[in-house]
């Protein structure tokens, strides 16, 4: 991993990372669609860029922590988009 690291970049290896654990999860659940699967690399950037360094040097990780921390980010985030989506959806029509 840390060559990989060397080799093309921390937040690369972050965003591919969150890429494959979202499509980890939709392996086991195939009915995500393709749409989610961009998402998820989506949020890999985003964590990568935002999320994952604070949280690295909060805790004092070594960088190879990254790319596990982003692959967690992708299968969950991937996990919650369809949760996220209804209460987004309730909120616009006047629900909760």
């Amino acid at each position: 991993m840390e060559a990989l690291i060397l080799a093309i970049g921390a937040k690369t290896c972050c965003i591919m990372a969150s890429g494959v654990g979202g499509m980890c999860n939709w392996a086991v659940n195939k009915t995500i669609k393709w749409v989610d699967l961009l998402l998820a690399v989506l949020v890999g950037w985003i964590a990568a860029e935002f999320f994952i360094p604070p949280i690295m040097k909060h805790f004092a990780l070594d960088i190879v922590w990254g790319p596990a921390i982003a692959f967690i980010i992708g299968y969950c985030g991937i996990r919650l988009l369809p949760v996220l989506e209804e209460r987004a959806k309730g909120m616009i029509r006047g629900g909760k």
